[in-house]
């Protein structure tokens, strides 16, 4: 049997096989702009040759999608409205390759589920919901491969064309802090002071100010921001009396050695690497479980 997980990332989307131990995990990225530019009969072909397989043939995926902040439980991908999300307006760049694997799966024939993302309707701490978005699906994937890797308490901070951090107490998500509140990515950033007033003068709108309010290769910048938001999260794991808890960085900036050593320099304890790879392998792994029965991934409820 084979389980796919699908990582919309935003420079690329990743995918992960999971398949018999003799063989392994296949691990494939397509960058956004490539796969936004083909045909959706050639990205398919693309796609099914890099699997070894036809998506047809795989016993489950799980899919994520932009922001997921339209569903709150994990759903079947026939069963899911505009793809699971509010509005594709703001808060992203678009390429349209997103949208054209998520369509691709659906009219496969492969069975498939939708992860959510992280929102006020989410299982996370009441408070937490005070913002309209915590995290996109992908980070729950992350997580899940963390907790299949043996991890039970941890900060995780994904650090890469955003920067995202959650607070987990396996069997609960506590909460998280998107870029366009917090620590700046390497692309997207929260929008300060000098932005509202472009916006205000019209020189440009918010979602482009958030598109290009990242750190872009200043590492000592993104490091310091994203260590000051795993110490903020620190405040809500206390408050769940978890003090014993490990910290994670995926991502991008966990393969980046100078932003991993800044971090851990700056936070003055150890952290381990999860890689880019993450997203994608959790969500094959979320597909597995279900496919196994599991009806509750991190107390998100799964409606099949």
């Amino acid at each position: 049997m084979a389980f796919l997980g699908f990582d919309h990332g935003t420079s690329a989307i990743r995918f992960a096989l999971i398949q018999d131990r003799e063989i392994g995990t296949l691990l494939f990225e397509i960058p956004r702009e490539t796969a936004g530019a083909m045909e959706k009969p050639d990205l398919q072909a693309m796609i099914e040759k890099n699997l070894g397989t036809r998506l047809a043939e795989i016993e489950m995926a799980c899919v994520t999608y932009s922001m997921g902040d339209g569903i709150s439980e994990i759903m079947p991908i026939e069963n899911v409205q505009n793809r699971g999300v509010v509005s594709v307006l703001g808060a992203g760049e678009k390429t349209g390759a997103g949208t054209k694997v998520f369509d691709i799966i659906k009219e496969s024939g492969c069975p498939a589920v939708v992860l959510p993302g992280l929102h006020q309707k989410s299982p996370t701490d009441l408070r937490m919901a005070f913002f309209s978005h915590q995290a996109s699906p992908e980070k729950i994937g992350i997580a899940y491969h963390a907790y299949r890797s043996g991890y039970k308490n941890f900060i995780l901070s994904d650090i890469g064309s955003n920067t995202v951090t959650m607070a987990v107490t396996v069997p609960k998500i506590l909460g998280a802090i998107d870029a366009c509140i917090f620590a700046p990515g390497t692309r997207h950033g929260p929008i300060d002071v000098a932005a509202i007033r472009k916006i205000d003068d019209g020189k440009t709108s918010a979602n482009d100010a958030f598109s290009t309010a990242g750190a872009g290769n200043k590492t000592d910048v993104i490091a310091l921001f994203a260590a000051m938001e795993i110490s903020a999260l620190d405040v809500l794991m206390k408050e769940y009396n978890v003090s014993d808890y490990d910290i994670l960085i995926s991502g991008t900036g966990a393969e980046n050695k100078e932003i991993f050593k800044s971090v851990t320099n700056l936070l003055r304890r150890p952290a381990e690497s999860l890689g880019k790879w993450a997203a994608a392998i959790g969500c094959a792994e979320i597909a597995e479980d279900i496919s196994k029965g599991q009806r509750s991934i991190f107390g998100i409820n799964v409606r099949i």
